[in-house]
Parts: C-alpha cells; sequence; structure tokens
C-alpha cells in the first residue's frame, strides 16, 4: 500500500518554522509541568520526607546507568535519517525505522534482565532506614517504567527527526497534568510512596500507548509492513557510530548517573534526599534550556547537509554566545538564589551547604558549555573522533569522585564531576572545529575562558549583593535579589557582548 507523505515533509516549512514551533510548544509544556512537580514536590517532602526523595533520586541514578544498553543505537539511527528525511527516501527510511525498532526491543530485554539481576545487591547501594523489602518493590516499579519508555522510542526519535517534536511534547503535556493532579489528591489524602509510584507507572503506560497510537494513525510509514533491506553502506555507517558511541556512553553514564549513587553509598540515601531538591530545580531549569536548544539538533542536522563551512561557521558562534548567555546566567542565577529559595520553600533543614551547592552548580555550568559543540558534532555524525575521551571522562570521574567523597565529604562526588567534564569541555569543540568548521580551535578556547571569567566575576559580584540583602529571608527580600539577579548580569553582558557579530546574529534570529 502506499501512502502520501506530503504532511512528514520539510519542504513547506522552513527550518526556522519547525524551531519556532517545537520551542513553542516546549516552553508552554515546560511552564505547565513546573508548576504541577513544584507542587507535587512541596507535599512530597511534607507527607513522606526527604528519605523517600533520596529513594527517588537514587533509583533514577540507578536505571541511568543501565541506559548504557542503549549503546547509542538511537544517536546512531536517528542521524542516518536526517539525509533520507530531506531527500524524501522513503524506503530508507522505513528501513532505518525498522532497524530501530528490532533494536530497541532487544534493549528492553536486555536492561530487563539486568535490572533484575541488580536486586538482590540493593542492599550495598541503599543506605536508609526504609525497610529492603518495600525498597525492592519500589526499584521494580522504577524499572517498569524504563523498560516500557523503549517500546515508544523509535516512533518519538522519527518525529524528532522531522522537526515535529512538538507533537511528543503535547502527548507527553497531558499524562505529567494527569499524573501530578492524581499523586497530589492521593498525598494530601494520606497516600504512601507505593501509591505515588503506581500511579506515575500506569498513567504512564497508558500515555505511552496513546502516544503510539496516534503517531501510527498520524505517520503511516511507522506502520508499514513492507520493508526493503538496509544497504550494506548504511548498516556499516551505523556500526561504525556505534562502536564509538559505546565509548561515549559510557562517559555519559559515569558522569550523569553515578553522583547519587556514589552519595548513597559513601553518605547516605537521605543526602541523595537533600541534593534532589537542587536537582528538581536544575531539572526544572533545564527543561526550558536543553528543550531550547535540542529544539536546533535536527535543523542542525539539515544545515549541515547543505549548507557551506562559512555559514557553518556563522550559525556555530550564534548559537555558541548564545548558549553561554543562557548557562552562564543560570549558573549566576543559582549560586545567588538557590539557596533562599530553598530555604522559603522547603525550610532550612533542607539546605545544603554552600560549597556542595556551588561547586554542583559549576558542574551543571560546563555541562551546559558543551551543549552547543554537542549539538553540531552529533549533527554532523562525528562519533568516532573523540571515543576515547568518554573512557578518560568515565574512570576521571569514578576515581575521583570516590576518593574525593572520602577525604572532604559531599563536595567531593562534584570534584570529580567538574574534573571530567573539564575534559570534554576542552575536546568537544575541538572535534567540531577540526572535523566540522575546519577551522583553528584556539580562539574559541580564549573566548570561553574569558567568558568563563566573565561568568564567575559577575557570581561574585551578585553574591556580595544577595549578602547585603538578604540579612534574613523574607519573600519580600527574596523579590528584591530575584529582581536585581534577572538585571545586573543581562545589563553587562548586553554591554560586553552588543558589538560582536554573533550578538547581531542572535538579534536577527529574534526579529525572523
Amino acid at each position: 500500500m502506499t501512502y502520501n507523505y506530503k504532511e512528514e515533509r520539510l519542504v513547506d516549512t522552513s527550518r526556522t518554522e519547525y524551531v519556532k514551533k517545537n520551542i513553542l510548544y516546549g516552553y508552554i509544556s515546560t511552564v505547565i509541568s513546573s508548576v504541577f512537580s513544584i507542587i507535587t514536590r512541596t507535599i512530597f517532602v511534607y507527607v513522606l520526607g526527604a528519605e523517600y526523595l533520596g529513594v527517588s533520586g537514587l533509583f533514577s541514578n540507578v536505571l541511568g546507568v543501565l541506559s548504557f544498553t542503549e549503546l547509542g543505537i538511537g544517536s546512531a539511527i536517528v542521524f542516518s535519517l536526517y539525509k533520507p528525511i530531506a531527500e524524501n527516501d522513503n524506503e530508507k527510511i522505513k528501513s532505518l525505522i525498522s532497524l530501530y525498532k528490532r533494536a530497541y526491543r532487544l534493549i528492553a530485554i536486555v536492561v530487563t534482565m539486568i535490572g533484575l539481576i541488580i536486586i538482590p545487591f540493593l542492599d550495598y547501594l541503599v543506605n536508609t532506614d526504609i525497610p529492603m523489602s518495600e525498597i525492592r518493590v519500589y526499584y521494580i516499579i522504577f524499572l517498569f517504567n524504563t523498560v516500557s519508555s523503549y517500546f515508544v522510542t523509535y516512533k518519538t526519535s522519527y518525529v524528532s527527526a522531522l522537526q515535529k517534536e512538538y507533537i511528543v511534547t503535547n502527548t507527553t503535556t497531558i499524562g505529567t497534568i494527569v499524573t501530578n493532579v492524581i499523586q497530589i489528591i492521593f498525598l494530601v489524602a494520606g497516600g504512601n510512596y507505593l501509591s505515588y509510584l503506581l500511579i506515575a507507572a500506569i498513567i504512564g503506560l497508558l500515555q505511552k500507548i496513546l502516544t503510539v497510537m496516534y503517531l501510527n494513525k498520524k505517520f503511516p510509514i511507522l506502520t508499514e509492513n513492507d520493508v526493503k533491506p538496509l544497504d550494506t553502506e548504511t548498516k556499516n555507517i551505523i556500526w561504525k557510530n556505534v562502536k564509538a558511541l559505546i565509548i561515549h556512553k559510557i562517559g555519559d553514564v559515569s558522569v550523569n548517573q553515578t553522583d547519587n549513587i556514589i552519595i548513597s553509598a559513601f553518605v547516605n540515601t537521605t543526602a541523595v534526599g537533600l541534593l534532589s531538591n537542587y536537582t528538581t530545580l536544575n531539572t526544572l531549569v533545564s527543561m526550558f534550556t536543553n528543550r531550547f536548544f535540542s529544539s536546533f539538533t535536527a535543523s542542525f542536522g539539515n544545515m549541515l547537509a547543505k549548507e557551506s563551512v562559512e555559514k557553518q561557521k556563522k550559525i556555530f558562534d550564534i548559537y555558541d554566545l548564545l548558549g553561554f548567555w543562557i548557562y552562564g546566567f543560570v549558573l549566576i542565577a543559582f549560586v545567588t538564589l538557590s539557596q533562599p529559595f530553598v530555604q522559603l520553600w522547603l525550610g532550612k533543614k533542607l539546605l545544603l551547604d554552600n560549597v556542595t551547592m556551588i561547586l554542583y552548580f559549576v558542574s551543571l555550568y560546563l555541562a551546559g558549555m558543551t551543549f552547543i559543540p554537542y549539538n553540531f558534532k552529533v549533527a554532523a555524525g562525528r562519533f568516532n573522533e573523540d571515543k576515547w575521551v568518554a573512557f578518560c571522562q568515565a574512570v576521571v570521574n569514578l576515581v575521583v569522585s570516590i576518593i574525593a567523597i572520602k577525604l572532604i565529604g559531599l563536595p567531593g562526588v562534584f570534584v570529580g564531576t567538574i574534573i571530567s567534564r573539564m575534559i570534554v569541555v576542552i575536546v568537544r569543540p575541538y572535534i567540531v572545529y577540526k572535523y566540522v568548521l575546519r577551522q583553528s580551535v584556539l580562539y574559541y578556547y580564549i573566548r570561553l575562558t574569558i567568558r568563563t571569567i566573565i561568568a564567575f566575576g559577575i557570581c561574585f559580584v551578585m553574591w556580595q549583593i544577595k549578602r547585603a540583602i538578604l540579612v534574613n529571608v523574607t519573600i519580600v527580600s527574596f523579590v528584591i535579589i530575584c529582581f536585581l539577579t534577572a538585571l545586573i548580569p543581562n545589563l553587562l553582558f548586553i554591554l560586553i557582548f552588543a558589538r560582536t557579530d554573533a550578538f547581531k546574529g542572535i538579534i536577527e534570529k529574534i526579529r525572523k
């Protein structure tokens, strides 16, 4: 049977229009999710306490480690979709989707098996007074949520490659609203942690089923059975990229998914709960920032396939400044505002010490500064050149974090994270400049160093202003420091960068 795939083309709508649509719906979703997340978490803390927060944070990291079994297959296949989508090569698209589907079914089986094998060893990871019999039940629910998502991923990734991520965003938003509302009702009514998790699992499963049904109807290519075998050349390219991405996956997992595990094992699970209040703030903001920059990835892939190197460099510089502006401001805002916010929100007893807080947010800033180079690298399909870096990053993070946490306590885990992320901050732009933009990376390093010094300097200034204003933390004084934090750093950024070509490019993009 032959379908008209006009609905799926990128021809009638420009890359910029798709990006704008993805960002608009993404922000609407993020605002809604943020409001409900804050309300739900507030009630959660007062009803169930920080210990259960720690359990949630720990298991999220444990299952994040299991995501290693994905091996980077998703990124490799999605990259392979950009060109056939741009060329309207339906046969190749169907072949890639079929491969993606088979791969993720196998991954789901492997994750399930490894996840079940871990159960007897949870005693070594969980440092809490909650009965281990309950802990195992909670873990199984987390495992179910993770495994079930693999049966949907290949469909949603195809939609993202089409630059129509807003479709999936809308279904996710509806699921989030329904889940949080019911969870809030159960918590207020005296519900326990088990009911809280079951609500999310059941509604999440229904959301996945409905999403699949909707996507199958809107994009018939997802359900076609008349699929030709993938050509050998494409298979070899995918396999080459997957082999490189395996190492990248090790690095990503070791840095992004092990902190809570190390903290739980070497400090306690309650400390994970305290940190989770700050990771919640980061998650809420990251939903804005990551969604914003992720919206460009498919467009970068399309642009790299069509535009000149000069145009690519111009676009990179524009988004690189935009990335610094956003992540630099986020660093300043977090360092200035997170402590008084958590104090007003949950009370002094759930605060982290200042050193741990600052190190945590510095590590996030470094991660943010690699986002644009990473998007360019992925869009260009450059997975193989820096695969060794991920292995070094993994070793450095684990070794330094464990040694440092034994020596100085909780802040030590982020010392390891910062040092390991510095490796990526140096190497990832080098790959982009050498293999994609074909220019020297030296100017980029100088520019990044100067920008980072500027961000840290403004952080110091805002910290002193905060100390002067927040002698007593009240809602009024907090609102004042929020206003100053929004105003002063951005005014300084404008004064510093207003005459640069990249800033002018940002203004031009906004006007479009």
